[in-house]
């Protein structure tokens, strides 16, 4: 199957509009709203004052005007509840848009040829039609688009594709490969971005001026004190978002915790912040316990930092 497609139903849409919906989410987010480019989608965080990440978006400017942000459904009302307490006297509205906004994962291997308008490069997007072609970050051997319905005509468009084009299920894990965390309910407010690498795929601007967190993040940054990273594991179990992660040389306590997982043909892969001096440690990650199944370190497409 070079081409597939399949409705994401566990992915929703807020929508910020009015003349200062700008504004507001360049206040609160990670990424610089105010220079976001109109052909571009951004990855962004929402983090509270001790710089975790409540919640992270791909952000992008909507047809309809102002901005559109996709993120886990789970925490919809959280992150609506928490971007509208800064409105105040703003010139700006904050919305779920997912009924109006329905989306749609399309996979793309080798040289398949593509049945939309297939962006130039990855974190950059192009409109067919009603359709917007969001190009995400690739996995290997794999190109990750999200297709966003802007219109009646353009969800007859998704709906016919999704006919013409095979389904599959892995949507979830090419972008486990890709290396892209992506925060649910159970790992909300547990990671300074640095932990899951949210800074190597370009979703903090340590330029842009403050927001919620920023202090604690920039200093993680400047002073090198990022002692958590991201990897890809593997485990011949099911993996869970929320799910410790142990290790042999330090059974007394858990070393990370599982992201995002996903089942992969018999086995399972998933995403997990991990304390890094662990793993030159002789000994196995572990699932759930010191006694739990072994983990087995996989590979990520970008290098990460020691």
């Amino acid at each position: 199957m070079n081409a597939t497609v399949s409705p994401l139903p566990g992915l929703a849409v807020l929508r910020a509009s009015g003349a200062q919906a700008a504004d507001l989410l360049h206040a609160q987010l990670t990424q610089a709203v105010h220079a976001l480019p109109d052909d571009a989608v951004r990855p962004a965080a929402l983090c509270n004052p001790q710089g975790r990440m409540l919640a992270d978006f791909m952000l992008w400017h909507d047809a309809g005007g102002g901005y559109a942000l996709a993120l886990d459904a789970s925490l919809t009302e959280a992150t609506l509840k928490r971007l509208r307490m800064f409105i105040l006297r703003l010139q700006c509205r904050l919305d779920d848009a997912s009924a109006e906004r329905p989306c749609w994962g399309l996979l793309l291997r080798g040289d398949a040829p593509a049945p939309v308008a297939l962006p130039p490069a990855p974190w950059t997007l192009r409109r067919d039609g009603g359709l917007c072609v969001l190009r995400l970050a690739d996995a290997p051997g794999v190109q990750r688009l999200l297709l966003v319905a802007e219109d009646a005509a353009a969800r007859a468009a998704a709906d016919a594709l999704q006919q013409a084009l095979p389904a599959a299920d892995d949507w979830a894990l090419q972008a486990v490969r890709a290396g892209v965390a992506q925060l649910s309910a159970p790992t909300s407010a547990q990671f300074v971005p640095q932990m899951v690498n949210f800074e190597l795929i370009g979703g903090i601007d340590f330029k842009k001026g403050c927001y919620p967190g920023q202090e604690v993040i920039a200093r993680t940054e400047y002073r090198g004190s990022v002692k958590r990273r991201l990897h890809r594991i593997t485990a011949h179990g099911p993996l869970r978002a929320g799910d410790a992660v142990f290790h042999d040389a330090d059974p007394g306590q858990p070393c990370g915790m599982v992201v995002n997982a996903a089942h992969a043909e018999g086995t399972w892969e998933a995403l997990a912040e991990i304390k890094t001096a662990l793993l030159a440690q002789p000994g196995h990650l572990r699932l759930a316990s010191a006694e739990g199944p072994a983990l087995e370190l996989a590979t990520l497409p970008y290098p990460v930092p020691g």
